[in-house]
């Protein structure tokens, strides 16, 4: 008989039993069901298929010199992965219930009912299927989130994932410096996910983001009828963070008179709920960040200064993407691949003036800016290659301002500098007093008023010109 249904897929199968006949109906019994399999007749013999990829291990409990329960012990070193299902007779209960304390799935009284043997089978097999889709999920969230993802081969990125290294392994604050746009919450991620807490879950919140009423309840949670619109309990970010890392972005917009309760719950992990009189423990790591001047906050005294040396365990700082010039192509060619695969498209690369423009820019929103940039020029731009017909026009501007400064000549004042600059503006602009006012980045009436300035001193301006 053929149990249909019962086998998410294929298994590949070992039975260990000394006793031919039953080895031989064990074994047809099995491959009767679709199954791979492959026979020992003792657990010598047995471990010879270590190599192999087996993914179930049926076993008698007593064979000989070596048991079932030596060959468990023996495996499960090498393939802890490995599911074992151990026959027993009525008498021996007790030794297979030693054998499930030892690592065993379960096990199986004899004579063998079929049935229950192919259910048990399947229920192992699907197990170990859930478990390495698991193991694959958690390896596919490393490669996300990873230190691989944080990109850069500059001297202060490498100082970066140094930091990150040695701070992953502890279970210290970390306060994270950087400009919007630097990859704060990228490398929250991953000291997150390179930590002994990376099994746990990852909570980020963005204070900027949450309205200054509701940071409190956001982070701590409330209680039913605590506030105007608190209908029912609410669970804030520290506990859903239990086990894990809360993530507090932002953490520079922190009202100041909400500073103190976060010093508190970050200094003796228990959380009071908005409203609630119950405290409750979690067990959190805090990870916090900010691209404001937070010292200078302590100065000012709109930071608390006992808050800010709780966070300043560790600190990362982010340069921008202007600091670290020599990252920009690689980042630009791992942004076109992301990008392409993302949006199912062919990858392109960028030409040689483009990649000029993009390392001589300085990027205000960094990083950040730098990808949507990316994906804008691949989106509308014709072609396998992106040229400078596909630049955004504010990187084509700057790279006309650029311009302006070559060939200039040597020994000159600001005030013949200034004029200069003036000169090619309006030239480039075919005389448009406004377009080069742009390029220059002053305004019209500035432009004008320096040109009024020129005609009261001609020999200048032309001898300039």
């Amino acid at each position: 008989m053929k149990f249909e249904g019962l086998m998410s897929s294929v298994g590949r199968l070992l039975v260990v039993e000394d006793q031919e006949t039953e080895r031989r109906a064990l074994a047809q019994l099995l491959r009767n069901q679709g199954f791979t399999v492959y026979c020992a007749e003792s657990a010598d013999k047995a471990l010879s298929y270590l190599e192999e990829q087996i993914d179930v291990v049926l076993s008698d409990l007593y064979m000989g010199d070596v048991s079932g329960l030596d060959l468990l012990q023996l495996w499960k070193k090498k393939k802890p992965e490995t599911q074992f299902i151990m026959f027993t007779g009525h008498s021996s209960i007790d030794s297979a219930v030693e054998a499930i304390k030892g690592g065993a799935f379960d096990y199986v009284s004899k004579p063998v009912n079929p049935e229950e043997l192919i259910l048990l089978v399947g229920r192992a097999i699907e197990g170990l299927q859930k478990d390495r889709e698991l193991d694959n999920l958690r390896r596919r969230l490393d490669q996300k989130f990873g230190l691989a993802q944080i990109v850069g081969q500059s001297r202060q990125m490498k100082e970066v994932f140094a930091r990150i290294q040695r701070a992953a392994a502890v279970d210290s604050t970390v306060l994270i410096l950087g400009e919007s746009g630097t990859g704060k919450e990228l490398v929250a991620q991953a000291l997150h996910h390179n930590s002994p807490r990376k099994k746990g879950p990852f909570v980020a919140v963005n204070c900027a983001a949450v309205p200054a009423t509701l940071v409190e309840s956001e982070l701590f949670g409330h209680v039913r009828g605590a506030f105007t619109g608190a209908t029912d309990r609410r669970i804030g970010r520290f506990e859903q963070a239990d086990g894990g890392t809360l993530f507090v972005d932002e953490i520079g917009d922190f009202e100041l008179g909400l500073q103190a309760k976060l010093l508190r719950v970050i200094e003796t992990l228990t959380v009071t709920p908005v409203g609630g009189q119950e405290d409750r423990k979690v067990n959190v790591r805090v990870l916090a960040a900010t691209s404001r001047d937070i010292r200078k906050m302590v100065d000012e005294g709109t930071f608390r200064e006992d808050l800010f040396y709780r966070l300043n365990v560790v600190t990362i700082n982010l340069p921008p993407l202007r600091d670290r010039v020599d990252d920009v192509p690689i980042l630009v060619e791992h942004f076109l691949k992301e990008i392409a695969e993302s949006k199912h498209t062919p990858t392109k690369r960028v030409s040689p003036e483009v990649m000029r423009h993009l390392e001589s820019y300085r990027w205000p929103g960094n990083v950040r800016e730098l990808r949507n940039t990316l994906e804008s020029m691949m989106v509308l731009g014709d072609g396998e290659v992106i040229t400078e017909i596909d630049l955004p026009e504010r990187i084509a501007e700057h790279a006309s301002s650029r311009e302006l400064l070559r060939d200039i000549p040597a020994g000159l004042t600001m005030e013949e500098l200034e004029r200069l600059a003036i000169t090619k503006a309006l030239d480039q602009s075919n005389g448009n007093r406004t377009h080069a006012a742009d390029r220059l980045g002053i305004s019209v009436r500035t432009l004008q008023r320096k040109l009024r300035e020129y005609e009261q001193s001609p020999g200048a301006a032309t001898s300039v010109a």
